[in-house]
């Protein structure tokens, strides 16, 4: 059996690429389709290439086995990457800042590391873009500020994809796909417009595909998305995922302090200190949200 790196999944095939750098269009075995142990991009596996030409109609091999994942995002669903890279605009669509530090907690579940990503710069005026740049005062990710259309900000995020297995995570029609191609005009990516009705982007990437990069690097394009719930988080946890706060932690009046309305909280001394309003706002709704959840 040869290893390989599944690159992309669709119709119950999957793009899996071996160290030589050649694709296989694979299927699966049935306990590699449904579950936790379902196939996703980025997935090292085993799998038994075809030698009979009359097997074709079947793929070219048969994925046999799904090797220990170093980390796995369920949404967008990709495993063992270096890095998450939150794709939002500024404008058209609107960042959802909310998303942003949503998609932030599972890169710190899953212990990865991450970087904001600020795209469609050419679409505010000076004034805005300085609103913009004191509202994430305190921020506690690296902020990359870029324009497909002007090649603002592209160098800089060349530089962070290089030597890397990067994912690209946003809501559709933020420039996920117009990024990559303006850093790699050869990959022509299909890319979509935003709708004017709804200000949302139309869905151009139909499934994660995992592309190689000439600066080294790889990244996996991502389908667009709104939503993104907490199934499986502990309301005593949820700090943990909040980098911002591990400064303060120890420090509160309480050991068990949840940061929400005991007294002597140092957390929330700090806001506008030292952490961002915005951050703690998120923290507290998402605080409400997962104690919701726990009592039903």
């Amino acid at each position: 059996m040869l290893k390989g790196k599944v690159v992309k999944a669709a119709g119950g095939f999957f793009s899996v690429r071996d160290k030589s750098g050649a694709e296989h269009i694979c299927r699966a075995r049935g306990a590699l389709k449904k579950g936790k142990n379902g196939l996703i991009v980025g997935d090292w596996v085993l799998f038994e290439p075809f030698d009979d030409d009359s097997a074709t109609e079947s793929g070219e091999g048969i994925i046999e086995k799904l090797l220990p994942r170093a980390n796995h995002l369920s949404r967008p669903p990709v495993s063992n990457v270096d890095q998450l890279i939150v794709i939002m605009s500024l404008k058209e669509p609107e960042c959802d800042w909310q998303l942003v530090s949503r998609m932030l907690i599972f890169s710190e579940k899953e212990k990865l590391s991450a970087l904001l990503c600020l795209n469609k710069t050419d679409l505010v005026g000076e004034k805005e873009f300085a609103a913009l740049v004191e509202q994430t005062e305190f921020y506690p990710y690296p902020i990359l500020f870029t324009s497909a259309v002007k090649g603002a900000g592209l160098e800089q995020l060349e530089k962070c994809l290089s030597g890397k297995c990067s994912v690209f995570a946003g809501p559709s029609g933020v420039g996920k796909s117009s990024l990559l191609n303006a850093i790699q005009p050869g990959l022509s990516l299909q890319t979509g417009l935003v709708s004017e009705k709804i200000k949302r982007g139309r869905h151009t990437t139909r499934q994660a595909e995992l592309l190689n990069l000439n600066c080294s690097g790889s990244v996996v394009d991502t389908p667009g998305f709104t939503r993104l719930e907490f199934s499986d988080l502990d309301a005593d946890q949820l700090a943990d995922y909040f980098p911002d706060f591990d400064p303060l932690l120890g420090r509160c009046g309480f050991r068990n302090c949840r940061h929400i309305s005991e007294p002597d909280c140092a957390v929330r001394q700090e806001i506008g200190l030292s952490i961002n309003p915005m951050r703690y706002d998120h923290y507290k709704y998402f605080m409400q949200e997962i104690t919701k959840q726990e009592v039903l």
